[in-house]
């Protein structure tokens, strides 16, 4: 299933994209081949006679521009050409051609390489723009030199050139569509989870399309559940959750067949969408059909948009759908071929991580009961025979005595970290985990206790998501604890503060603790045990001194 590609529909797509390093390489030797074949050809005996030494020194200097150019680009690792540099080319082929007094010439095929560079670095806009560009200035060269056959060439120059064009287009629309491909086939962590994998491939559908919302919705026959992930324009990751739907909307939304794609756009639109106006395809039968119309256009309703794809989703006992929506473009049935192998590529990758996650859990059950059981014997049964020796000790000092405050305290805090023990290995052994609201509640128990017993005052800001849950929250909370812990243990501070934040798809964790002006400037460190949990979620740890007097800790965790 295949249609032609849209040059100007993409072209916004690949205005930033540049070639690979291949590319790069052999248009930057091509520029040398042909400034050196131009002085090659007007230093032949024919045309010696009337090569100047102005000329000659313009040929001299175009010689080295590409020799220069190739070098750096060498040293660069072959970047992408720059935009000015096929304008600069143009230009000097003009020069060649208007200094020649004749179109009917060499130089006339120059004119290919920078209409070349700039369609396959810089997209389909600007190879027609420098196409153009260049039949315009040719053509008046010619008529200025009075030559009647300028029109031949100049008609071949800006066919050709516009061929060149919109086969760069089509390299650049495959290239991305392979990295699309690419990047969500990619291995993902176990830690961050079959919620956060879907979600961050539909918002790369989403991001590829330029569109306006991207669904996915799933119905898990098993379990009799149903799932609508989201992602939408101008909303953050940490506003785009997951969540339960009715049964009523998931019938109303899966009425297509689950073997059918299709795309519609408004008839009442511009008029190449309605020329386009709808087509649907099942991949089954590998057939087109016009069937489902009126559905199509219920549901462009409900989408609220001038033009939607939508495409079957199915692994393993889970069926669903794909609708990408949008206001400023169309689809064709290329989009719907790609888009299917898009939502095959999701559904695998949510499969092989629901594996892993099952096996995983198989694998560590047997280890977190034997951690809990030792936990129980080696730790929290010693804390129970302080915490005895202490009452004993209290009884014996009696209310009267002024270390019997000091011997309820340290019996209080023996109480909370029994508790705490037990909470612990209770999970380990349920295999419970932590959800964010827990994780908040934990942290101010946490600060509440160190300000209790130690006299530090921990101010603590979230803004995170009460979703936030599994093992991304229980790792934060052990960052947080050990932090803190830090401040008790290795500083004299009295003042600290925490703040977790969600922003641009990563978890933004600051814990810091007031430096006093009298233990003088602080001696660079980095926390080891939070740098290799950190570094282990592939985050980065940094430390830093506060223009405020804090000392700082920075985490950033991908979500």
């Amino acid at each position: 299933m295949s249609s032609p590609v849209r040059p100007f529909a993409i072209s916004h797509h690949l205005e930033t994209q540049g070639g690979t390093e291949t590319d790069s390489r052999m248009l930057v030797t091509l520029r040398c081949l042909l400034a050196f074949s131009a002085l090659a050809i007007l230093a032949a005996p024919s045309q010696s006679e009337s090569l100047s030494t102005l000329h000659f020194v313009f040929l001299l200097i175009y010689c080295a521009f590409s020799v220069i150019v190739a070098l750096v680009w060498y040293q660069r690792d072959w970047p992408v050409m720059a935009r000015s540099f096929h304008w600069i080319d143009t230009l000097f082929y003009v020069y060649l051609t208007a200094w020649s007094g004749s179109t009917e010439n060499y130089f006339f095929l120059f004119f290919f390489y920078p209409i070349l560079v700039s369609a396959f670095s810089w997209g389909f806009r600007e190879g027609v723009m420098v196409t153009l560009v260049s039949t315009v200035l040719f053509s008046t060269v010619g008529l200025i030199a009075n030559q009647s056959s300028t029109i031949i060439p100049a008609s071949g120059l800006l066919l050709f050139g516009y061929v060149i064009s919109y086969l760069g287009v089509y390299e650049h629309l495959l290239r991305s569509r392979l990295a699309l491909l690419r990047a969500i086939n990619n291995p993902w962590h176990p830690r961050f989870g079959i919620d956060h994998v879907t979600h961050a491939n539909i918002k790369r559908l989403l991001d590829f399309y330029n569109a306006s919302s991207c669904i996915l919705i799933t119905r898990h026959h098993s379990l009799q559940n149903y799932v609508m992930y989201t992602s939408t324009r101008g909303k953050t990751a940490s506003l785009e959750i997951q969540r339960d739907v009715s049964k009523n909307v998931v019938d109303a939304l899966l009425t297509l067949p689950e073997t059918l794609g299709a795309y519609y756009h408004d008839p009442e639109g511009p008029w190449w969408m309605r020329y386009r106006g709808y087509s649907a395809f099942d991949f089954d039968l590998k057939t087109k059909t016009n069937s489902f119309r009126q559905e199509c256009a219920v549901w462009r309703n409900l989408l609220d948009a001038k033009s939607f794809a939508t495409v079957p989703y199915a692994h393993e006992g889970i069926t669903g759908r794909i609708f990408l929506a949008t206001s400023n473009g169309w689809f064709t049935s290329a989009d719907i071929d790609l888009l299917a192998q898009a939502s095959d590529a999701i559904a695998t990758v949510v499969g092989n991580m629901r594996l892993v996650e099952e096996l995983i859990a198989g694998a560590a059950e047997s280890e977190r009961l034997l951690m809990s059981r030792d936990l129980h014997d080696t730790t929290i049964q010693p804390y129970i025979g302080l915490k005895l020796a202490l009452d004993g000790l209290y009884r014996e000092a009696g209310a009267s005595n002024p270390l019997s405050p000091r011997i309820f305290d340290l019996i209080e805090m023996t109480e909370s970290t029994i508790r705490d023990l037990r909470n612990y290995a209770a999970t380990l052994k349920d295999n419970m985990p932590m959800p964010g609201e827990f994780l908040l509640d934990a942290m101010a128990k946490q600060a509440e206790r160190l300000r209790r017993f130690y006299g530090i005052n921990v101010d603590i800001k979230s803004e995170i998501s009460p979703e936030l849950k599994g093992r991304l929250a229980a790792e934060v909370f052990q960052i947080v604890s050990e932090s803190l812990s830090n401040v008790l243990r290795h500083t004299a501070a009295k003042k600290a503060f925490v703040k977790i934040v969600c922003e641009n798809s990563k978890l933004l964790l600051r814990v810091g603790n007031e430096t006093p002006a009298e233990f003088g400037n602080v001696v660079n460190f980095m926390p080891r045990s939070i740098y290799e949990r950190v570094r282990a979620m592939g985050g980065e740890t940094t430390v830093e001194q506060g223009n405020e007097g804090f000392t700082v800790v920075r985490v950033a965790i991908p979500m």
